[in-house]
């Protein structure tokens, strides 16, 4: 498991206090209550670590821990609303912890009779410090508008664009994830999110104060209203008092989104991959299983960032909103395997990226977003589509639609993406049945001309013989740089049971023209009913 630097084995946060910095400094840091104390330095850390700092939560885990506290879930009204008051007025806040006494809540009674006690920093965690560059920016006053543009289409109030501006310290994968995309076209084009964040700022500015060569503040912001999202925490329930302090937002269902259905994400940074088909250098070195986060050092800013697992939080948004890299340059870019590559350190920062830095770059993710998007990419897949429903007309076949996924990342291959715009590579997954026998076809998504990968075809003896397979033969196919794993196929169905069907030439790569389908659908009919003999 990953580790924090600084800190035991095993170390719990039962408090979260005060957010400081020294006066003449610009690290802010926050104070909690743990125990055991720290090994060394007074018990905080800087605000990089926000996504992992969590009431009950277990610091450096050399074991799991079961999750302390109560779970429930509620429907909010509208958060701005809720009252504001000190934790110290909680019932339910258990013991009486003197860094924590003024830290800020918000409270509302539910419909059932429950009183929600809702920590203001648990709830910017859950809504905002997905990872340590959303963390550390809340307080930079006007840092949304110095590191983005924003563009809306005269022409198209459904349309977007985000433009990257050259000074923007905001990590290069979270323009690559789908997920992190989303959130920060929410966070830019959502009115109500983008005041909240920046609300923060405008907060500590207000109400921080200063005490000798310390400025210290009390965490509190501007909620979004969050107007019937669907939340579900767990804290701990003072059944005395039918009060619940809580420890954690743990999902965050249906947040209310005005963004425009299409948003693009453009830098001059951008750029496409183009292998070469020669070396590529290096490649960097191999990642250790597990990274311990130095907070003392700044990173050199010379790798991409080390994605290391923070506290998870489900997110899903009410509108799956449609986001994509756009790049106007393409880049050469050399395979990189060689044997040469050794284990890179274990030691990581999550700090910004500096000249002086000499630890490899990290960041925290803690982000699960979830929402449901299948729809934006079943266009991808209209060719193959059409396929299949001239097998069902011009064939009488019988065809049904088993799965539509995405594959998933697997280590440091990034053929789950598409190559020109970041988005999604999903695939299809169909039973199409020949006179009484069964087929199972699988389509990927090439559009972009990533590979040239013909139809997999397979005859499994039942259909959860093969769903049960499919997380596995995502993995292999990545790991095979999007090549079906034919050994996998032959070990599992039989060398005779699996074999591939090409597709027709197309006029350019990786795009199929409507007119050769029906000649494309009757060749996948042709070779089915060839392996029938």
């Amino acid at each position: 498991m990953n580790r924090l630097g600084g800190f035991e084995d095993n170390t719990w946060i039962n408090g979260i206090g005060s957010v400081f910095k020294r006066a003449d400094g610009s690290q802010w840091g926050i104070n909690l209550s743990i125990y055991p104390r720290k090994t060394r330095g007074s018990d905080s850390v800087l605000l990089s670590q926000a996504p992992i700092l969590v009431r009950k939560n277990v610091i450096n885990p050399t074991r799991p821990f079961r999750r302390q506290g109560t779970e429930i879930e509620f429907t909010v009204d509208n958060l701005k609303k809720w009252e504001v008051t000190d934790l110290e007025n909680c019932p339910a806040k258990g013991r009486d912890l003197p860094k924590e006494r003024k830290s800020r809540c918000f409270m509302n009674t539910l419909p059932d009779g429950i009183t929600i006690y809702l920590p203001q920093f648990e709830l910017a965690r859950a809504l905002f410090f997905h990872n340590a560059y959303f963390s550390r920016a809340c307080l930079e006053h006007g840092i949304l508008q110095n590191e983005f543009s924003v563009e809306h289409d005269a022409t198209n109030s459904e349309h977007a664009v985000i433009t990257v501006l050259p000074n923007s310290t905001c990590p290069d994968n979270v323009f690559s994830d789908p997920g992190y995309r989303r959130y920060l076209a929410w966070l830019l084009l959502d009115n109500d999110a983008r005041l909240s964040y920046e609300s923060i700022s405008k907060a500590q500015l207000e109400s921080g104060f200063n005490r000798g060569s310390y400025r210290i503040w009390n965490f509190e912001f501007e909620p979004p209203s969050l107007k019937g999202a669907s939340l579900k925490v767990r804290g701990n329930l003072d059944t005395e008092t039918n009060t619940l302090l809580v420890y954690e937002i743990t999902e965050l269902i249906d947040i209310p989104t005005d963004v425009p259905s299409d948003v693009e994400f453009f830098s001059p940074k951008f750029y496409v991959p183009e292998l070469n088909g020669g070396k590529g250098g290096r490649g960097g070195d191999y990642r250790p299983p597990t990274h311990e986060v130095d907070e003392s050092q700044d990173s050199s800013g010379e790798n991409d960032p080390v994605q290391i697992d923070g506290v998870k939080t489900k997110v899903e948004f009410a509108k799956a909103v449609n986001t994509h890299k756009t790049a106007r340059k393409r880049k050469k870019i050399g395979s990189s395997g060689n044997s040469e590559r050794g284990e890179a350190s274990n030691l990581v920062s999550t700090e910004e990226q500096s000249p002086m830095g000499d630890l490899p770059s990290a960041e925290w993710d803690g982000f699960d977003e979830a929402t449901d998007d299948m729809h934006l990419y079943a266009s991808k897949f209209e060719s193959f589509s059409k396929v299949l429903d001239l097998l069902v007309t011009n064939h009488q076949c019988k065809v049904e639609l088993l799965a539509f996924r995405k594959l998933p990342s697997v280590g440091r291959c990034k053929m789950h993406l598409m190559r020109d715009d970041s988005t999604p590579r999903c695939w299809m997954l169909a039973r199409v049945t020949v006179s009484g026998h069964q087929f199972y076809l699988m389509e990927v998504d090439t559009s972009d001309a990533a590979k040239s990968l013909s139809t997999k075809a397979v005859m499994a003896s039942s259909e959860k013989a093969l769903t049960e397979r499919l997380s596995e033969i995502e993995i292999k196919l990545l790991k095979k740089s999007l090549s079906w794993p034919k050994d996998y196929f032959d070990g599992e169905f039989g060398k005779e049971s699996h074999f591939f069907i090409v597709h027709q030439a197309s006029d350019k790569a990786g795009v199929i023209r409507q007119k050769k389908v029906e000649r494309w659908a009757n060749n996948v009919y042709r070779n089915l009913v060839i392996k029938l003999g």
